[in-house]
């Protein structure tokens, strides 16, 4: 697969997994909306997510995982963009108004509420402001589509970043069995989401963590959960949207930009 053909793969994705390598332990990863900026992978995070921002641009290395085939087009295919993460932080969200938006807004509904004029924009300045991750030095590869509770994408850390969609046999099981893993072993990172069609208020990032080796996984830190989060009512979206503005501005005064 080459540079283009991902280019529309990401542009028709509505959802990806972020993995990248962390010194400190195995691979992180969270759940991303797949964007593009001029012909580079980018994710655009809001400034509630300053740390893992950060965190992954100080990697020497990141993979842009398109496993889900929902909330796709048809040009998704499912593949691994692997490369060297650079953070851009648009303090004024200049750049991601201008570049961005549109597609933030296509593919993902609840940014709509928050963004989709310009009184809201107005109304809500604190979430135009972005932290742009994007990947230089692009490698391509195809990848496996995540088409059950029992799928995830693997990440092993083995002198790079080894990244592969896995089937589990028993999330209860001890170790975990996975087929479908790379012939490498090290400590390693399991990554799923569960998202609500077609609306994507409900949204699940999973991760476990552990160690790889010959189809084994031993888990050292379980996910809390891989159930979808429940519906939230009224009071629950409010006070969901309060905690994200007061976690944005707090980031952005921090950094010095508001």
């Amino acid at each position: 697969m080459d540079v283009t053909t991902a280019g529309s793969a990401i542009h028709a994705a509505g959802v990806a997994e972020l993995l990248w390598r962390d010194a400190n332990g195995p691979p992180a990863a969270v759940g991303v909306v797949p964007l593009v900026l001029g012909d580079r992978p980018a994710v655009a995070l809001p400034w509630a997510q300053v740390d893992v921002a950060r965190a992954a641009a100080a990697s020497d290395t990141a993979a842009l995982v398109l496993s889900d085939p929902r909330l796709t087009g048809s040009a998704w295919r499912p593949m691994v963009a692997t490369g060297r993460p650079t953070l851009v932080e648009d303090g004024d969200g200049s750049l991601f108004t201008e570049r961005l938006l549109d597609q933030e807004l296509r593919k993902h509904p609840p940014s709509r509420a928050l963004a989709d004029s310009h009184m809201l924009r107005r109304e809500n300045w604190w979430y135009l402001p972005r932290l742009i991750l994007l990947l230089d030095d692009v490698r391509v590869a195809a990848g496996g589509r995540r088409d059950s509770p029992l799928d995830a994408v693997l990440g092993v850390e083995d002198e790079g970043l080894h990244v592969r969609t896995v089937r589990v046999t028993d999330w209860a099981a001890s170790p975990l069995e996975l087929h479908g893993g790379p012939a490498v072993g090290g400590p390693a990172v399991l990554v799923g989401q569960e998202i609500s069609v077609p609306d994507v208020e409900q949204w699940t990032v999973h991760t476990t963590a552990g160690r790889y080796a010959d189809g084994s996984f031993s888990v050292t830190r379980p996910a809390p959960t891989r159930a979808l989060e429940a519906r939230p009512g009224v009071l629950a979206r409010v006070r969901r949207q309060r905690a994200l503005e007061r976690a944005c501005i707090g980031g952005l005064r921090a950094a010095g930009h508001a």
